[in-house]
């Protein structure tokens, strides 16, 4: 009787050992879970600031060109310096999956693309070859034309961040 008592009791710790076990790792995970969320949120809402940085840099950029001015234009867009560390390591963990469907992910794709070196790397040498050529006859309407170009490209971005910080507050 002794040897059953023994086994019980031991087989009832393991047991309730592997529940709490099982319970504390779910409360890790969903802590986890709700802070990589929240850091999506927060480098959502920083990057939607970042672009109006950006569009408010362009309208500069666009009163310089109209007023003759555009040799004296000294702006940089670091377009790069966007925050993606989280979306990366969500995606990385194909945690992303569980909280955006297909759309929200493939605009959070192009927004990285979007912001990425490349694309800095060409708009600031558009703003370069513009300076260089600011005598040439039309000029204004090429960078009017470039302006605009990016102005919707970061409105397009701000629209659509928008939309996936709202998704993520469901």
């Amino acid at each position: 009787m002794t040897f059953w008592n023994v086994f019980f009791g031991v087989f009832s710790g393991i047991v309730v050992g592997v529940i709490i076990n099982l319970a504390v790792v779910s409360i890790v995970k969903n802590n986890s879970e709700k802070q990589l969320i929240n850091n999506l949120k927060f480098e959502i809402e920083y990057n939607i600031k970042k672009i109006d940085k950006f569009l408010e840099k362009l309208i500069n950029y666009r009163n310089m060109t109209n007023a003759d001015n555009l040799n004296n234009y000294f702006d940089y867009y670091n377009l790069s310096k966007v925050i993606f560390i989280t979306a990366n390591q969500m995606f990385n963990d194909g945690l992303i999956y569980k909280y955006l469907n297909y759309e929200s992910i493939e605009k959070l794709q192009n927004f990285s693309i979007d912001f990425s070196l490349g694309s800095e790397n060409f708009m600031n040498n558009q703003i370069k070859y513009n300076q260089s050529n600011y005598s040439s006859p039309d000029i204004k309407k090429t960078v009017n034309d470039q302006i605009t170009f990016w102005e919707n490209k970061f409105k397009e971005n701000k629209k659509n961040l928008e939309e996936i910080k709202n998704k993520l507050k469901k």
